[in-house]
């Protein structure tokens, strides 16, 4: 099931959720975990972040066996007022180009 995470940081917490973003893939280039697959996008010059996530098995979750993939919610939560957001179940309706 796909899955998109939206939010905006304050301004002190872009470079910080950046960060630990690029902290987070540099650990699953390394790991290689099964079953999940990750994206995050900031759209530029901005504060707002966009997140894609599917995971095969939403119960198991290797992203939570990896220090800097575990603690990427509880940095971005930290900037985001109200905290993590709430990934939201997507549907594809087209795509061209993309493997998705």
């Amino acid at each position: 099931m796909q899955r998109l995470i939206e939010f905006t940081t304050d301004d002190s917490g872009a470079k910080e959720v950046e960060s630990a973003v690029r902290a987070a893939f540099s650990t699953l280039t390394e790991e290689h975990p099964d079953f999940v697959r990750l994206a995050y996008w900031r759209l530029q010059d901005t504060n707002k972040f966009v997140a894609l996530i599917e995971l095969e098995d939403e119960k198991n979750n290797p992203l939570l066996n990896l220090d800097t993939t575990a603690v990427l919610p509880k940095v971005i939560g930290s900037h985001v007022e109200g905290g993590y957001p709430i990934p939201q179940v997507i549907e594809l309706i087209g795509s061209y180009g993309f493997d998705l």
